[in-house]
């Protein structure tokens, strides 16, 4: 697949990495949050809005998905937070 760039997302904490677990693949119109084998989130480019694109939860991924929202410039958020967001289809 061309077109886009995919980076290895490190802790925000005082953890030492995810081993791989927390990719950011970022393409033309904004950055994917890929958490093991699954798309999370989404990041839009031009107008840096935040969508959640997983139903799911897990106290792993909700680590990767803080790390990558404050490595994009928004603060972190928790789990009350993330369940509040509507799970949209990008």
């Amino acid at each position: 697949m061309e077109g886009f760039k995919e980076t290895e997302i490190k802790p925000c904490t005082s953890q030492k990495s995810f081993y791989g677990k927390a990719k950011q693949i970022e393409t033309a119109n904004g950055y994917f949050l890929q958490s093991y084998e699954t798309i999370v989130c989404y990041i839009d480019k031009k107008t840096n809005k935040f969508y959640r694109l997983w139903s799911g939860y897990s106290a792993t991924t909700q680590k990767h998905i803080d790390s990558f929202r404050r490595l994009n410039g928004l603060p972190g958020i928790g789990k009350r937070e993330w369940d509040k967001l509507p799970v949209v289809a990008i």
